[in-house]
């Protein structure tokens, strides 16, 4: 006899079964069994498909909605849900489409589902606990010989996305309330962008002069030195005091983290 796990492992499989089986035990009954497993499995995907046109909207009007609709089945079907809210679903979107070989004329387009994953986490993340002042205040009691080993904590709405492609512009003119030329040139730039949530709503930046070098730096847990090393190391011009500047009064930069305490 099998078990309960058995029956729903099996009812499960025949819902995401790509050839449209179905199990054994669904024989019985008035209906057909693909008419019977059909009404879940449609069900089913379109509860995945209306959270990921959630997630992915500029996505879904880059490729139209047929064309979403069949990604995301051969998404959903290669990456079921290990959760029941669905609205933590979808961050693997972006490298399933760089291998989606229907996508494969639209090289751009994984870094674009990339960046809409960045934005639905920033948009999720818990809110911050610090302010500008209470930053400057704890940095202002280090003393100067220990500054360079004190590790600065970034917001935890914090996402980089790098891309070869203009994606920012991409997003940018695809989003509904976009006025103007909306055309964009694949090859007029690269992108190397810091997702965060500001006091409304997401922001969409581009650090300058070594300072994507330095947060990308300092969220991987390196040192003060050591974050200041790798801006230099690809932008001799870096400025620390005005990057220091700008990323607490933007609140990007939240905390520091030192003898493995936040403050």
């Amino acid at each position: 006899m099998r078990s309960l796990r058995d029956l729903q492992q099996q009812f499960a499989d025949a819902v995401f079964a790509a050839d449209g089986g179905f199990p054994a035990f669904a024989t019985t009954g008035r209906a057909s069994p693909e008419e019977r497993i059909g009404i879940y499995r449609r069900a089913v995907f379109a509860n995945y498909g209306n959270a990921l046109a959630a997630t992915y909207p500029v996505v879904q009007k880059l490729v139209g909605a047929p064309f979403f609709r069949a990604a995301v089945d051969g998404f959903v079907r290669a990456n079921p849900s290990c959760s029941s809210d669905l609205n933590v679903y979808g961050e693997a979107f972006g490298d399933f489409l760089a291998a989606y070989a229907p996508a494969a004329d639209l090289p751009y387009l994984p870094d674009v589902a990339r960046l809409e994953w960045a934005i639905d986490e920033a948009n999720r993340a818990e809110d911050p606990a610090s302010t500008p002042d209470l930053v400057l205040a704890a940095l202002a009691i280090v003393p100067a010989d220990r500054l360079p080993a004190i590790r600065l904590r970034l917001a935890a709405s914090c996402r980089f996305v790098v891309s070869d492609y203009p994606i920012l512009r991409i997003w940018e003119v695809n989003q509904s309330h976009h006025d103007g030329d909306d055309r964009v040139q694949l090859d007029e730039s690269a992108d190397r962008l810091l997702v965060r949530r500001g006091a409304r709503g997401v922001v969409l930046e581009r650090p300058i002069s070594g300072e994507f070098e330095w947060l990308t730096a300092l969220a991987a847990g390196a040192t003060l030195a050591d974050a200041i090393e790798a801006a230099q190391g690809s932008h001799a011009s870096f400025d620390l005091g005005d990057a220091m500047r700008t990323h607490i009064g933007s609140g990007t930069l939240a905390a520091i983290a030192r003898d493995g305490r936040q403050e």
